[in-house]
């Protein structure tokens, strides 16, 4: 019987997939990979790096990985999460300790190159 946690992530993770992509970005999906990135977006010369996190709760470890992933200028790490029925994206814009979390709301729409 598969794991009502692992469906839910994976219907999450599509939903994003599916959001990027209604917005011209190229995704591909980590399918059961185990990896600190969940979906790639590629748009022109942007990459988004994403974690899929339903509650926007992400561990210090996943968080760093996720940054140090992103040395390359144009690769951005994101975090999508669940606002009520909406995504939101958020930018990790430095590496994390026990402290609060560095991030920024992040729009992927066409203008998301000037972010």
């Amino acid at each position: 019987m598969t794991n009502k946690h692992y469906l839910s992530g994976r219907a999450f993770e599509y939903r994003v997939k599916h959001d990027l992509e209604s917005r011209g970005y190229y995704c591909v999906r980590a399918a059961g990979s185990h990896s600190k990135v969940d979906v790639v977006a590629v748009k022109g010369s942007i990459c988004l790096f994403i974690q899929a996190k339903t509650d926007g709760n992400i561990t210090p470890a996943e968080w760093n990985t996720l940054h140090d992933l992103c040395a390359c200028p144009t690769f951005l790490p994101i975090v999508a999460t669940k606002n009520g029925t909406h995504l939101e994206y958020k930018l990790i814009t430095k590496r994390r300790g026990r402290g609060r979390r560095e991030w920024d709301s992040f729009d992927p729409g066409e203008d998301a190159e000037s972010q």
